[in-house]
């Protein structure tokens, strides 16, 4: 082994993340946590690459790739954790007996990961492996991302249903007109989470709702707390949140549907006649989602009181309600930033990029463009740890959430239609991302960049959350013959009453069945759903026409 090092000297080098103003901060921001594990990679569009370079060096012999997909890759690469040789998923897995009836017989790649990160009782070396826990969590889904594009790669004829023909038509008239041969078209279906078409079908449907129901009332941030009992009890020894994902993880998604039925359900704010939210995983070590909230007539909010009744911006009186005053102090107080702490990661060009500290108001004012500008009475400062705030540091929030969940809960008005746009594209934005440079750490030159890198960062609490059971549907989808459009034209050959109905407005009244490929309609019950088209190019003049025709 120590001719092998001297015979292949491994070079230093320094990962640098980059900063610059032509790039979205909201993506490309540099990570706060440095206890967080994560992957870089490039790739079309973000996706995770589909093979990686995995070399064994045998006794003897140079060294020879390996294949991700293998079974020794695992004990190989993560000795420490499994010990014993433990062999990890192959694509000739089978399920037990027991699930031999199920749909597939072989075991699929994220249901092996799954199973393995699945807590049990008693000791796991695994889970108490501290920072190789989490890389092993973003490595399992790199390879995982990577395999099932694999294969949408390797399939795209059987994959390919009619909406990308559309796509297809487009290139080949480009093409035609600019003396150019089309390529080979590798398109990720609208199912595979994440893909460009996932967000731009997301985006559209979000629109649709507006479209539908009207502008957004409400907009709610919900950050995970690491200090919440839920998941410091889970905790063993001396575990750190950071280095358990996967408890962080399940404690998120369990408030997140606790937060939907207080929304939804139990109407905190009143009846909700539409919904939307974004899960992300920014680089600060913990999830957190976004959500949009359209109430009913009954429940809009049009005053300032309105307003107070539902936001506050302001401390709460510690001597009334000592424990939301705690809250608020913990979770709800921005900073600190400025000349007190001009390193902060808010801090722009010597200015908080949240607008912090805002200024000091005795009444709520409606609508200053876009948004309200909420009630911050001057009060006398409290010493939250080493500097001092007032009303002016504290994010917007509601204090029967913020008492409930204990946790980071911003909550906003949405006073304008100028808002809408804003809002929908923030929470459909795209993955997150990192501007880096590699530098030789040998080298005396201090300025000279080796590479400079566009790429994709995904953290173990994304990782876990994307392992938690996506299921492709692409292979389902393709098997439709009939499209909605050309069996809503049928349907109007033998049912008169759908001549009343525009093509966009079908759903409402009739349901698609995809294994008939026919639309049947619906019975009293049926939740509703909300129709929409894709937004076509101008260039494509047929669909473009067609599409007006239509509507």
């Amino acid at each position: 082994m120590h001719q092998l090092i001297q015979s292949n000297p491994t070079v230093n080098f320094k990962m640098i993340f980059m900063e610059h103003p032509d790039l979205d901060m909201c993506r490309y921001n540099a990570p706060t946590s440095r206890t967080e594990v994560a992957a870089i990679f490039v790739g079309d569009d973000g996706e995770p690459p589909a093979n990686t370079d995995i070399c064994i060096y045998p006794i003897g012999e140079g060294f020879k790739n390996i294949s991700p997909l293998n079974q020794c890759n695992d004990p190989m690469v993560y000795p420490l954790l499994f010990p014993r040789g433990e062999q990890g998923w192959s694509n000739e897995m089978e399920h037990v007996e027991e699930r031999r009836s199920a749909k597939r017989n072989r075991v699929t790649q994220l249901q092996f990961y799954a199973y393995r990160l699945s807590v049990r009782s008693g000791f796991s070396l695994l889970h108490s492996s501290g920072k190789l826990f989490q890389q092993y969590v973003v490595d399992a889904y790199v390879k995982t991302e990577g395999s099932r594009l694999n294969y949408i790669r390797l399939n795209q004829k059987d994959l390919r249903v009619e909406f990308y023909r559309g796509l297809l038509d487009a290139l080949t008239t480009r093409a035609s007109n600019n003396n150019l041969r089309v390529g080979k078209l590798v398109i990720p279906p609208p199912s595979f989470q994440g893909s460009p078409r996932s967000m731009q079908q997301n985006y559209q449907d979000a629109m649709a709702m507006v479209r539908k129901f009207g502008r957004p009332d409400l907009f709610v941030t919900f950050t995970c707390n690491p200090s919440s009992p839920e998941i410091l009890n889970a905790m063993e020894g001396r575990e750190r949140p950071e280095n358990r994902p996967d408890i962080v993880v399940r404690v998120f998604k369990m408030k997140l549907s606790e937060l939907l039925d207080d929304l939804i359900k139990r109407k905190v704010f009143g009846c909700v006649t539409s919904y939307i939210y974004v899960i992300e995983f920014q680089k600060r070590g913990l999830p957190h989602y976004h959500i949009l909230l359209t109430l009913d007539s009954f429940s809009k909010i049009r005053t300032k009181d309105d307003i107070d009744k539902f936001v506050s911006a302001e401390l709460p009186n510690i001597n009334v309600n000592r424990r939301l005053f705690e809250i608020v102090t913990k979770c709800m107080a921005h900073g600190p930033c400025g000349i007190i702490n001009p390193n902060a990661p808010c801090m722009k060009d010597g200015e908080c990029s949240k607008q912090f500290p805002n200024a000091f108001r005795e009444e709520t004012e409606e609508n200053v463009n876009g948004y309200p500008v909420y009630k911050r009475r001057c009060i006398e400062s409290v010493r939250v740890g080493k500097h001092y705030i007032d009303n002016r540091w504290i994010v917007p929030y509601n204090p029967w959430l913020s008492k409930k969940y204990n946790t980071h809960v911003n909550v906003e008005v949405c006073a304008s239609v100028k808002s809408v746009k804003y809002l929908y594209k923030y929470v459909y934005k795209n993955h997150d991302a990192a501007s880096i440079t590699l530098k030789n750490d040998d080298s005396v030159n201090h300025d000279e960049i080796l590479n400079f890198l566009d790429r994709r960062y995904v953290s173990a609490p994304e990782a876990m959350w994307r392992l938690k059971g996506q299921e492709n549907e692409a292979v389902e989808r393709a098997s439709i013959k009939d499209t909605t459009l050309t069996a809503w034209l049928k349907l109007n050959l033998i049912d008169e009453e759908a001549h009343e109905y525009y093509y966009a407005d079908i759903p409402q009244y009739y349901v698609f069945d995809k294994p008939s490929t026919k639309w049947q309609k619906k019975q009293r019950g049926v939740q509703q759903v909300i129709g929409r088209m894709p937004v076509v190019s101008v260039q494509d003049s047929e669909r473009f026409y067609l599409r007006m025709l239509l509507l």
